[in-house]
């Protein structure tokens, strides 16, 4: 029987921490990164599973065994998995939640679920904002059961939260670079018949 790594578990789990701490949701005191990341974990937007490794056997004391030993030294890789899916189905009535929304932890978990999702994919050149987080809720609030939503009502959608939570106007061609920058991270794709929403990313880690 396989024996969980708990140990890497924490390591990785530190290293997510320290990837919520560098990204701008995190730069007010107030805001605390693990706090975040117990959140994403609660909500299921993110899932990690512990690495796996055989447990050590006794051996006889033979000379064959000291020169061959090698149990407990193969690990199966643990995941990091992110639901964007399930993190914003875990945000209750966002829509009609405005008021103060600037400071609202939905969106903060919107942001960070993001920029581990950027993490993730190795992306390096794209900062996450807040008007990509409105964007991927109006989304995904509003999808079909394929996950896919046209671009159209898309830009409906988010126009309407948008200026619900902003108090100000978005043009099309907002929407549509907001559209192409989350198309770069892999949380969603455009084709001819609209925009399909992406489910879940993952990474595979040992240590």
């Amino acid at each position: 029987m396989l024996e969980n790594r708990n140990d890497l578990l924490e390591i990785k789990k530190a290293e997510i921490v320290s990837i919520i701490e560098k990204t701008n949701i995190s730069s007010r005191e107030e805001i605390n990164s693990k706090v975040i990341m117990q959140s994403l974990l609660k909500s299921g937007g993110l899932m990690i599973t512990p690495p796996q490794q055989e447990p050590p056997m006794m051996h006889m004391l033979i000379i064959d065994s000291l020169s061959s030993y090698n149990k407990g030294e193969s690990i199966k890789p643990g995941n990091v998995k992110l639901n964007i899916r399930r993190l914003v189905e875990s945000l209750p009535g966002l829509t009609e939640a405005v008021v103060g929304i600037a400071m609202d932890i939905t969106i903060l978990k919107v942001c960070a679920a993001l920029n581990i999702w950027k993490m993730l994919r190795d992306i390096t050149t794209i900062e996450i904002t807040k008007e990509q987080a409105i964007a991927v809720v109006a989304l995904w609030d509003n999808c079909n059961q394929q996950q896919r939503i046209t671009l159209e009502k898309g830009f409906e959608c988010f126009k309407s939260l948008y200026e619900n939570i902003e108090t100000s106007n978005c043009t099309w061609e907002q929407y549509i670079k907001l559209i192409s920058d989350l198309e770069k991270i892999g949380s969603l794709e455009v084709d001819r018949n609209g925009i399909w929403l992406r489910e879940w990313v993952s990474k595979r880690y040992t240590r």
